[in-house]
């Protein structure tokens, strides 16, 4: 998708219809609307403005729409932005890693200081700037630190219905990732405008914008704000005008497709060609994507926060009217929940439950009690199962369970691809791996997989391939890759099937687990080819650098790796393992304080990393310094009991003492 690309000659020949229509109706505008009949803001060419412009003229609109959850979505760090109530007492504790958070205001920026303690001395302390609040502040408010572009989330998050600090989801009963949690173009683009991210990287962003803005819904909007400068104005009371998108004159589908974009959270599976630029409001959802969410038959049911697409199309409500219910019935976009009364909800259910046998059965008192509150019994305020201390509406729509039906089993019956049941074998195949990769590594998923790639082999050749890979890699099954490798043909795979450069890597992912497949069986040659590949499809995937690095440091080739490694940490100063590795390199070059300062660095960023500890202790050892060495081999022991090289490393170093 050519997503930052200006191609005027595209949009001029784009705009040639339209031009002849302005000279021939000049006092008849409105012919523009009858004879265009498609959205010109469709093709891949066509700009994003940003907000600041659509205000020019919408600024009534902009004003209300910058008070609801999504014109506050996305925001720097500010006081103003941040709805944390941050005090003396605002500590967070993970006794499972023993770290202490302490988020706060160093004047009017934002900081977290992560430390240790050990008695009443501090052992360990490392501060990060937190450079943008995500969230309204309506549920929550969780952070993103950017090193040099690099995008990685604050592991502390402000609960804004319970008053209190707490963890991320993901980061609780011993999952705390610390500051390692990448925050890619998924979850950037539902959360806030597009952003624009570094072709080959995972995380890096040349500009991230501040705030879900107008066009995510009315899609991008060059043509129009150029047509309008121009005055070209268009009778929308009578006609469409094709120059932007707007939803309300969309199909009920099409509109359910735009809100199901962000609000429709599962495991989402790109079609080929694909990423998550290319969804524009107007067009099926299901040509850009399908989103798989488990489904479960009978006992007490739950939901995820972004759950509403899913939860409302299993309403009788929507299934009754012919799926002719949008969200839009009762949000408006544009105005915040807490502007829209009561009685405007209850005015959509009465479109249908008009008659006062079908409006409510519940007794008078109740009736009265709840205000006539529809909302509070059909759609009660829950828990969700996958962010602590956040209560919503559930959006499906239904009479209360009785105890009994909460009493039932509840049964997995598999993953459905919610805004596409008829989606083909090797998307659901590529939806269960995603699953088991992302969110639950059931080894049932993975037979699923391949049950459905068993079905889709002439689906489509390199998908199929690159599925195959990543479920052989999966499965830790590496002879499989070898030899569909050997039996393609290296120079095949890598100039016909790997050989796209696009936001998803999708072809670089393939080509780094072919290395690695062929690096775990010791043949360097053959995997240097892929390593190679992934990197000029993904040159910032700092991964995939980091693996390349290591396998030449393991071939001998310390020179080679060396600049692997500093490329990494040029590019991003935070990657621990690259500078572990790097000081491997400087023993080997007989450069020992130079080794030694690439892990005092690591182990500032990751006090219990294993490797550092190692190393370091080594280092010292080879310096005649067995206090410290000791010390280090102290500190891996605390951590890891078993540690076989800890041990190793004790007992030669009390014989050289001895």
């Amino acid at each position: 998708m050519k997503f930052f690309s200006t191609n005027r000659l595209s949009i001029l020949l784009l705009l040639c219809p339209l031009l002849i229509l302005i000279h021939c109706a000049e006092d008849k505008p409105e012919v523009i609307g009858l004879n265009t009949g498609y959205y010109l803001n469709h093709n891949d060419t066509v700009k994003y403005e940003g907000m600041d412009v659509c205000k020019e003229c919408h600024f009534m609109v902009y004003e209300t729409y910058m008070q609801t959850g999504m014109g506050l979505s996305f925001d720097f760090a500010t006081k103003t932005k941040s709805a944390s109530v941050i005090g003396e007492d605002s500590i967070l504790y993970d006794k499972f890693k023993d770290f202490y958070y302490k988020p706060f205001w160093d004047d009017s920026t934002l900081k977290v200081r992560e430390f240790r303690l050990q008695g009443k001395d501090t052992v360990h302390s490392r501060e990060e700037l937190v450079n943008f609040v995500v969230g309204s502040g309506q549920h929550t408010n969780s952070h993103i630190f950017l090193s040099k572009g690099y995008a990685h989330q604050i592991p502390f998050t402000y609960y804004t219905q319970d008053g209190l600090f707490d963890f991320p989801p993901g980061f609780e009963d011993g999952h705390n990732s610390r500051f390692g949690r990448k925050i890619g173009l998924e979850c950037m683009s539902c959360h806030n405008g597009f952003p624009d991210m570094v072709l080959g990287s995972e995380n890096k962003y040349r500009h991230i914008p501040q705030g879900i803005d107008c066009e995510r819904c009315h899609g991008p909007g060059e043509i129009h704000v150029k047509l309008k400068r121009e005055g070209v104005i268009i009778d929308t009371s009578k006609y469409i005008d094709y120059s932007i998108v707007n939803p309300a004159k969309l199909s009920k589908d099409l509109q359910m497709d735009i809100c199901a974009r962000c609000h429709l959270q599962g495991t989402m599976v790109l079609k080929p060609g694909k990423n998550f630029y290319d969804f524009i409001p107007g067009m099926p959802l299901t040509e850009t994507m399908d989103i798989f969410m488990p489904l479960f038959e009978g006992g007490k049911e739950d939901f995820i926060m972004a759950s509403h697409y899913e939860r409302m199309s299993q309403s009788k409500c929507y299934i009754n009217s012919g799926r002719e219910l949008s969200c839009i019935e009762c949000h408006n976009p544009h105005i915040s929940k807490k502007s829209t009364l009561i009685s405007k909800y209850n005015n959509v259910c009465k479109n249908c439950h008009n008659s006062k046998e079908s409006y409510c059965n519940e007794p008078e008192k109740l009736n009265n009690l709840e205000n006539k509150n529809c909302v509070s019994c059909h759609m009660p305020n829950s828990k969700t199962r996958d962010i602590p201390h956040v209560r919503i509406h559930d959006h499906k729509i239904a009479i209360p369970p009785t105890p009994a039906q909460l009493e039932e089993d509840r049964v997995f019956k598999g993953l459905v691809a919610v805004n596409n049941l008829n989606t083909d074998s090797l998307t659901i195949a590529r939806g269960y791996l995603l699953e088991f990769e992302t969110y639950h590594a059931d080894p049932d998923f993975l037979d699923s997989a391949y049950s459905y790639l068993s079905k889709s082999k002439s689906n489509n050749d390199q998908y199929y391939f690159n599925t195959l890979i990543n479920y052989y890699f999966l499965k830790e099954e590496y002879n499989p890759i070898i030899k569909l490798i050997e039996k393609t043909g290296v120079q095949k795979v890598l100039n016909e099937f790997l050989n796209e450069k696009d936001y998803s890597n999708y072809d670089a992912w393939t080509s780094y687990r072919i290395a690695q497949s062929f690096e775990n069986i010791g043949n360097f040659m053959i995997a240097k080819y892929f390593y190679v590949n992934s990197i000029e499809l993904a040159k910032f995937n700092l991964e995939f650098q980091n693996k390349y690095g290591t396998m030449l440091t393991k071939s001998g080739k310390f020179i080679e790796a060396k600049k692997v490694f500093e490329f990494i940490i040029s590019e991003n100063p935070d990657y621990v393992s690259s500078h572990i590795n790097l000081g491997y390199v400087f023993l080997n070059l007989s450069d020992m304080d130079s080794a030694l300062k690439q892990y005092k660095n690591a182990l500032y960023l990751d006090p219990d990393n294993i490797m550092g500890l190692l190393n370091i202790a080594a280092v010292y050892f080879m310096k005649n310094d067995y206090y410290m060495g000791s010390k280090y081999l102290k500190r891996v022991i605390n951590i890891d009991s078993d540690n076989e090289q800890a041990k190793l490393l004790m007992t030669q170093f009390l014989k050289q003492k001895n």
